[in-house]
């Protein structure tokens, strides 16, 4: 890290025209190497066992993450249907109720009129 900061200072100083030439190869030198450093360590980092371990854990998880929300999602599938075939059968009874209601009151208010009649 401090070798960037210095890379990145004297970049700037190149930029601006306050280094030489043999500093400007310094710098390009020093940024080579850094590279080489980086470069090394993302090698070391991928043939690392724990880290490949790592990445087989979290892609297990992963696939176990994904088959439970998939059983989720089809529990509450199930679920909504469920509740709209008890709203369908609730409704249903509904108007059969109010049906009933409306035929009983007619024919209540039929006997009224003819008795009235009378």
């Amino acid at each position: 890290m401090r070798s960037t900061l210095i890379f990145a200072a004297c970049a700037a100083a190149l930029c601006l025209g306050a280094c030489s030439n043999e500093h400007a190869t310094e710098i390009k030198e020093g940024a080579k190497a850094a590279a080489s450093d980086v470069k090394a360590a993302a090698k070391d980092i991928a043939s690392d066992p724990d880290v490949k371990e790592a990445g087989t854990a979290i892609k297990e998880s992963t696939k176990e993450a994904g088959a439970e929300l998939k059983d989720a999602a089809g529990d509450a599938t199930a679920a909504i249907k469920d509740a709209g075939a008890k709203a369908g059968y609730a409704a249903k009874e509904a108007g059969s109720d109010i049906k009933a209601g409306a035929r009983k009151a007619g024919q209540e208010t039929k006997e009224e009129v003819h008795e009235a009649t009378r």
